[in-house]
């Protein structure tokens, strides 16, 4: 019986470092957050001062800052959902790092010159893959609730 018992306050205090953890991921998620919003501001305070110099660079430059805080913002969502449920959302995961290919790809559209065609071809299988497991997973999921 005292075997059952440490082993059960064991799993307590792993549980509630684990939760701390996460508290503290959400916390530094949720300051990194903060500061690509005070980039994509800043950006768009620097479009709106000098207009003449408005370009397509700098329009996606403050598209890739506001991705970020969307990234952010998803990964908050899913850290928060993963401590109530007690496991991960899959599709979710998935959902987020397509939100950060197309992040990457508006960035490598704003600097052309540094895109490869391996990198396009890299980019496009991961697009095409990622793509082919969310809808693996969202059909799995209406399979399993029917």
């Amino acid at each position: 019986m005292a075997k059952a018992d440490l082993k059960s306050s064991i799993m307590k205090v792993l549980r509630i470092a684990n939760l701390s953890l996460y508290v503290v991921v959400i916390i530094f998620t949720g300051i990194t957050s903060i500061l690509s919003l005070y980039i994509a501001a800043i950006d768009i305070l620097k479009i709106c001062i000098s207009v003449n110099s408005l370009t397509d660079v700098n329009i996606i430059n403050v598209l890739s800052a506001l991705f970020l805080v969307v990234l952010t913002m998803e990964l908050i969502d899913m850290f928060i959902i993963y401590m109530e449920r007690g496991h991960i959302i899959v599709d979710m995961v998935i959902a987020i790092v397509l939100t950060a290919i197309a992040r990457e790809l508006l960035i490598n559209y704003a600097n052309i010159e540094s895109m490869t065609l391996q990198r396009g071809i890299m980019l496009s299988a991961a697009i095409l893959t990622l793509a082919i497991s969310y809808w693996l997973v969202i059909k799995a999921d209406s399979i399993k609730r029917t």
